[in-house]
């Protein structure tokens, strides 16, 4: 049983690498929308970037941004000079213009940023709004020139979602605030007490809704553009996300400014909301990534008078929604794939899928393998994660890289720097899954991935530790153009044929356990 320790170091390292990574949030530059950034969360929090419309996409990890493996990441935005920020729990946080040089704005050190939302007349304002306990709330404004400042009158009371909308030649501001707790009736455990606020004089005056307990976490989730009065929000229930227990969002509709609010759509966990100027308006619906029998899909109705329906060719988990108006061009994300569905029938199209990444962001100076190596072999790159993605031939060891990927294979250096020539992984379905990610080798070679309801190999056969990960997305269609890694390749430990041998045996122990 010489091969008894290395099989305990496999599944120990599969059981510590945590949930995977997930698609979480669009932001697009408001006035060049070939510059977006899709965040991450999991596996340390990280954007992927791209600036030629979602051709080519570059990874940014969050240990970039600061050395503390405990900060995570938070809500971003592209101001119209192209910088971006990223609010978290202790502060605001800005890069370049160009995803590196990250700092942080003094002034609101130890304030959590809890949204961003860009001014819907003058692209160049961005607002924000904080959320720390125990001190004075409310909104932040960026200028022009890039300066924050506070916003209005504060409040001690925590605030989460923000949203603006135009209002004659003003602006209306909506903020959804938690102003104490309630005690329910039948002797339940207290409940948060959610206050809609509004303001339309730029938050100096605030007019309060109270909407009181919600048994579950109530967010305002978007504006109407044709009627300011109207908002759409929902409640997320507890325990839909990482358990099988079967329980539904709801998604509510106010006409009065959030004085009252009426059922519109009941659904598994809410995934996104995205408005059309004309009030088109779409709803993701992520559905429960543990039980793929739950519903998922993208909901459309041509206004919030009219019932939404989900779109024939919707059927996918979605995960965040975004609608460019330049472009006229609806975004969404699944949980490992981003790209374009189709207004009318939902089809989707991939731009990016995180198994196919194939470089870092470029900043001058810094070694981003180097930078991202304990964070990203720590997850991304590790068992049971993304380790078939190009970018992580960076690092080629038994446990991060290519070895730590059942099948895949880090390609060889060619003369321009680029890998060239290998054959991609080609992943097994999880738990009711469909087929997981195949690619082709060579230099600028193609990748694609189908998938059915979303699946998880893992050790334990259940999805929670995931050995390759497929996508969900039945009907959709996916393209990505390859390149390989951009970076050089570190020595291949000498572990790699035990490895390749430890991972095979595992599978097949997995399988028998399967079945």
């Amino acid at each position: 049983m010489v091969l008894a320790p290395f099989l305990a170091l496999l599944f120990a390292e599969s059981a510590h690498a945590g949930p995977v990574e997930q698609l979480t949030q669009l932001a697009i530059h408001p006035s060049d929308s070939q510059r977006m950034v899709v965040r991450y969360y999991n596996g340390g929090d990280g954007q992927f970037v791209s600036t030629d419309g979602g051709k080519t996409w570059n990874l940014l990890c969050d240990s970039l941004l600061w050395g503390d493996a405990t900060t995570k990441g938070g809500p971003i935005v592209i101001s119209n000079d192209g910088t971006m920020s990223m609010g978290v729990f202790t502060g605001l946080y800005h890069d370049d213009g160009h995803s590196c040089g990250w700092s942080s704005v003094p002034n609101y050190d130890g304030q959590w940023i809890t949204a961003f939302v860009l001014d819907p007349t003058d692209p160049s304002v961005t607002y924000g709004v904080t959320s720390a306990g125990g001190k004075q709330n409310g909104l932040i404004r960026r200028d022009a020139s890039g300066t924050w400042a506070d916003l209005g009158t504060k409040k001690d009371v925590l605030m989460t979602d923000l949203s603006v909308v135009k209002l004659g030649t003003g602006r209306r501001f909506y903020v959804v605030a938690v102003d104490g707790e309630i005690m329910p009736p039948d002797g339940a455990p207290p409940e948060s007490n959610y206050v809609v606020r509004v303001s339309d004089d730029d938050g100096t005056t605030w007019t309060e809704h109270v909407y009181g307990g919600a048994n579950g976490t109530f967010h305002v989730q978007g504006v109407d553009p044709t009627n300011p009065d109207r908002i759409i929000a929902t409640i997320n229930r507890p325990g839909d996300e990482g358990t099988l227990a079967q329980t539904q969002d709801s998604v509510l509709v106010s006409s009065d400014q959030g004085k009252t609010f009426k059922p519109y759509l009941t659904i598994t966990d809410i995934g996104g909301v995205a408005f059309a100027p004309d009030g088109r308006v779409w709803i993701g619906d992520a559905g429960n990534q543990l039980d793929p029998t739950q519903p998922v899909g993208l909901y459309f109705a041509t206004s919030l008078d009219k019932p939404a329906t989900e779109l024939s060719m919707g059927n996918y988990p979605v995960q965040c929604l975004d609608w460019e108006q330049s472009t006229k061009t609806l975004y969404a994300c699944q949980r490992w794939t981003f790209g374009t569905a189709d207004a009318t029938s939902g089809a989707f199209t991939t731009s990016l899928d995180v198994r196919t990444v194939a470089g870092f962001v470029d900043c001058s100076g810094v070694d981003m393998a180097a930078v991202c190596q304990t964070q990203l072999c720590n997850a991304y790159c590790g068992f049971g994660h993304f380790a078939q993605a190009p970018v992580c031939c960076a690092y080629d060891t038994f446990s991060c890289g290519p070895a730590a990927a059942q099948n895949a294979v880090c390609p060889a250096v060619g003369d321009a720097g680029h890998m060239v020539g290998a054959a991609g992984a080609s992943g097994a379905a999880g738990a009711s899954g469909a087929a997981g990610a195949s690619s082709s080798g060579g230099a600028g070679g193609t990748s694609s991935a189908s998938g059915g309801a979303a699946g998880l190999a893992g050790a334990n056969g259940n999805g929670k530790d995931a050995g390759v990960v497929t996508d969900g997305g039945a009907s959709h269609k996916t393209s990505s153009s390859g390149g390989g890694c951009t970076v050089a390749r570190r020595t291949r430990s000498s572990t790699g044929p035990i490895a390749a041998l430890v991972l095979t045996l595992a599978a097949f122990v997995v399988r028998r356990k399967r079945r």
